[in-house]
């Protein structure tokens, strides 16, 4: 099989999908053949940085198979890590390529919207001479079983809650509730409150609470979340009241279980 000029050895095509070609197969094969040294560097919050060294062809007949290549590698980067500013080093046509998909209107508006909201900056890609070196703040998170500790799933159909004395539950509970088909802010406060309640009454007192919930939070901020799909944007952002975008994601509301 064949894609952009890019020949492909693919063992077992789908029946349903028979012009199906897995990604790692298609890189893989482009990069047999790529020699052109080209950088891509994605910041994102705090100013880390995520980076890949890699090749392209660099020439006009593999113009369509390099900027397939660039865009899907780009789009992956942006979802594993984040950003908010996409670096382009070492070939002018796909910095200029990148620059006109990841904007807006262009094929990759989508995401040029998604990560400018998440980060409250603007989205950019620029071309830069020398890329950023490699910068990650990694935590470490979790070990610690002593206390009294509330376990918190926020899920999308049901959320889960345990009470843990010293790493032993000692109250569990699970409740449906539609979080992802409400528009008031109040009916998300309002579960979460109970559910944290619920628990803390089962312990003498409350260490420490550990949340669990799909979405996007950047120092202890929800910026994005499936939980909060039909909350209007006006809502979502107001700075004051119960606004989720300024919700935290640990518990403090002392004394327990009053809060």
């Amino acid at each position: 099989m064949e894609l952009y000029g890019i020949p492909i050895p693919i063992t077992n095509i789908p029946k349903l999908d028979p012009g199906f070609i897995p990604i790692g197969l298609f890189n893989r094969a482009f990069l047999a053949t790529a020699k052109k040294p080209l950088g891509i560097a994605v910041e994102r919050a705090d100013g880390q940085i995520a980076r890949v060294d890699t090749f392209i062809h660099g020439t006009p007949d593999q113009a369509a198979a390099d900027t397939y290549y660039l865009d899907r590698l780009v789009k992956t980067l942006l979802w594993m890590k984040g950003g908010f500013k996409v670096y382009v080093s070492g070939d002018r046509a796909m910095y200029e390529y990148l620059q006109a998909a990841f904007a807006d209107g262009g094929s990759r508006d989508f995401d040029f919207h998604f990560m400018a909201n998440v980060y409250e900056r603007p989205f950019e890609v620029v071309y830069a001479d020398e890329l950023p070196e490699e910068k990650d703040a990694p935590q470490a998170i979790g070990g610690h079983l002593e206390g009294c500790r509330i376990g918190f799933d926020a899920g999308g159909s049901d959320r889960k809650v345990s009470a843990v004395v010293d790493g032993q539950s000692v109250y569990d509970e699970e409740v449906v509730w539609f979080p992802k088909t409400n528009a008031d802010p109040q009916y998300h406060y309002d579960g979460i409150v109970a559910a944290l309640k619920s628990a803390a009454e089962h312990m003498p007192r409350v260490d420490a609470v550990g949340v669990s919930s799909a979405g996007i939070y950047i120092n202890n901020r929800t910026m994005n979340a499936s939980l909060f799909l039909q909350i209007p944007k006006d809502l979502f952002e107001t700075p004051s009241g119960i606004s989720p975008s300024r919700w935290p994601t640990t518990a403090t509301c002392p004394p327990w279980p009053a809060c």
